[in-house]
């Protein structure tokens, strides 16, 4: 197996036991896009039931997707926190945390 396919095992192995909270860690990380969208579907699913996710992710897509509220950490120190649907929608913000905005990034 890929190192990708490797990953989707690891979760879909763990969301089989119906957890209350996921813990994970760049979700993402090397995977092809088509597969992220099918990731990002899952744990938007996921997120219907009483399942909380804490999610390190460094794609911002995928990110917005799914977060209700971010924390963007520099150098291991929390330098934004808030709504993720107002960074999500503040281009000046998104640059000045970032480096780019997601209009950019897409």
């Amino acid at each position: 197996m890929s190192g990708g396919e490797q990953k989707l095992l690891e979760i879909a192995r763990a969301l089989l036991l119906d957890p209350k909270l996921v813990l994970i860690d760049e979700p993402t990380k090397g995977l092809a896009p088509a597969i992220i969208n099918n990731l990002i579907e899952a744990f938007a699913e996921l997120k219907k039931t009483d399942t909380t996710i804490l999610m390190v992710e460094q794609n911002f897509h995928a990110a917005k997707s799914l977060g209700d509220s971010v924390a963007v950490m520099d150098a291991g120190r929390i330098v934004h926190a808030g709504r993720m649907a107002d960074l999500a929608a503040d281009a000046a913000l998104q640059t000045k945390l970032l480096g780019l905005s997601l209009e950019a990034h897409q």
